[in-house]
């Protein structure tokens, strides 16, 4: 059974979605550390941390959105099915790792707005274009094997 281009974009566009919540999980646990953190120290704003890291997600997932369709959508649209799906897990994880980067540098540079890619300022992009992406590629493969496996 094949899957066809609309159902593998929709695929990747819920490992997407799949993605973006897991940075959203990432950054408001992290707001929960920090707000911690700030409690026992008895200084800064500790009650800011959380709509702080809601509003950092909410600037970044529209780039998300861009990288996907730079990189993610071409690579879906461009890979085998019947490979991607016999691929191991540690191979898709490594594949999704390294998919986020170039989207990021590429973004990066058209937009820049002052982060220059190479420097230490666009770091945590990077680290936000790896998890978003690692996520998103092993959901879309983990979708298409059962897909697949369904044979709908």
């Amino acid at each position: 059974m094949t899957c066809t281009r609309t159902r593998r974009l929709a695929l990747s566009f819920v490992g997407l979605i799949a993605g973006d919540a897991a940075l959203l999980l990432y950054m408001l646990l992290d707001a929960f550390v920090v707000r911690a953190q700030l409690l026992a120290a008895h200084m800064g704003d500790p009650y800011g941390q959380i709509p702080v890291a809601i509003q950092i997600f909410t600037l970044y997932a529209p780039f998300s959105l861009v990288g996907w369709l730079i990189v993610g959508a071409p690579v879906v649209l461009l890979l085998p099915v019947r490979s991607i799906t016999r691929w191991p897990w540690l191979l898709v994880v490594t594949l999704g790792a390294c998919l986020g980067p170039p989207a990021m540098v590429v973004i990066l540079l058209v937009l820049g707005y002052g982060v220059h890619p190479l420097r230490r300022d666009g770091l945590p992009f990077f680290i936000f274009s790896i998890l978003v992406s690692t996520v998103s590629f092993t959901v879309y493969v983990a979708l298409l094997r059962n897909q697949l496996r369904d044979g709908n």
